[in-house]
């Protein structure tokens, strides 16, 4: 989809402390080769801090950026990944209530770690529908401490960590705009991060742990194996990345730096960089090493760190790329148009 004057006013972020992986490696909780292969050096860790009142922070930091109030917001996008709290309690209506977003019509996204990609689309439809929709709340909060998952070694070339993060999309002013934002199902690919559990009753009231290592291995082996292997799914990024750099008006020589799940070297550069034809140096994974998969928020924290450190400016622009269960690829693309007040870079030029 091509976004017409849709623009980025507020980014906010909350990350919790860093646990060093070697603090998990000396405790068993992941097997030190592995570590050492995936190069990732900490995760956040939020102990006991609840997924919403992480979003809440963010929210709170990226409406004082903005400018914004939140009463004139018309809607809220709540992304999901894991469990968010109290069993048929919706954590949308929380992060309304405590940042005074009350007019705002609020809905949860749940569309695994692409969530975020999904919420932008839909913000930015809901934003240009009507000049009335003067601005856009999305966010997104989880917290992997669970007897469900082990956030350490639940997924090959992943570790979880906890984080919080915010944006608010504006008809009227912002720092950056979004130009395009597209999306593509493999619907095919459904069952390699569903294992063989049925699906009543569901896997929340079960014993058993998430593991999408165990899940893929079944599903290679299986009958639901798409024949057509990874080349479907390569072909389908390429296609997908192509419109959304077209629909941007650029091309890859435009990108100033990408941002792609929060995963081991292998994987940012195997399944983002080297298809893209960039070098790593351009990705994100320095930052995203030292605090692991954080849910929905990877690409967004990613873009907000690189601008407080000022390594984004005027007229860059700034490509992300997303992945989730089911199978769901998205891509987006986002142009710098000035620089925040609150990056270094500002404050610097400022002083």
């Amino acid at each position: 989809m091509k976004a017409s004057n849709v623009l980025i006013s507020g980014l906010g972020a909350f990350l919790p402390d860093r646990v060093p992986m070697g603090w998990a490696v000396e405790r068993g909780l992941i097997d030190r080769t592995a570590a050492e292969e995936y190069g990732i050096t900490s995760v956040t860790v939020a102990g006991e801090i609840p997924a919403p009142e992480m979003a809440v922070r963010a929210c709170r930091q990226a409406l004082e950026r903005a400018g914004q109030n939140p009463e004139s917001l018309s809607l809220l996008l709540y992304i999901s990944v894991w469990y968010q709290g109290p069993h048929g309690w919706c954590p949308q209506y929380y992060v309304q209530r405590h940042t005074g977003a009350g007019r705002a019509t609020a809905a949860e996204v749940r569309q695994g770690c692409m969530g975020m990609f999904s919420a932008l689309e839909l913000a930015a439809s809901h934003l240009m529908a009507s000049a009335e929709h003067e601005a856009a709340l999305v966010t997104s909060g989880d917290n992997f401490t669970s007897e469900l998952l082990e956030r350490w070694r639940f997924s090959p070339h992943f570790v979880m960590g906890d984080a919080g993060s915010a944006v608010v999309l504006s008809r009227r002013n912002g720092f950056a705009r979004l130009k395009s934002v597209n999306a593509v199902t493999l619907p095919e690919y459904e069952a390699m991060h569903r294992g063989p559990e049925p699906l009543f009753p569901p896997g929340a009231g079960l014993p058993g742990k998430l593991n999408f290592g165990d899940s893929k291995e079944r599903w290679l082996a299986g009958p639901d194996q798409d024949p057509a292997g990874p080349l479907k799914l390569v072909a389908a990024q390429d296609e997908l990345i192509s419109r959304t750099l077209d629909e941007a008006g650029i091309t890859m020589d435009d990108v100033s730096r990408v941002a792609y799940a929060n995963g081991s070297r292998e994987r940012v550069e195997g399944r983002a960089m080297t298809p893209l034809g960039l070098p790593m140096s351009l990705s994100t994974w320095e930052q995203g090493r030292t605090v692991g998969h954080i849910g929905a928020s990877d690409q967004v924290v990613a873009l907000e760190q690189l601008l407080l450190s000022g390594e984004l400016g005027r007229g860059d622009h700034f490509l992300i790329l997303g992945v989730g269960p089911g199978l769901n690829i998205a891509c987006a693309v986002i142009e710098i148009t000035e620089t925040p007040h609150w990056s270094a870079a500002h404050q610097a030029t400022a002083s």
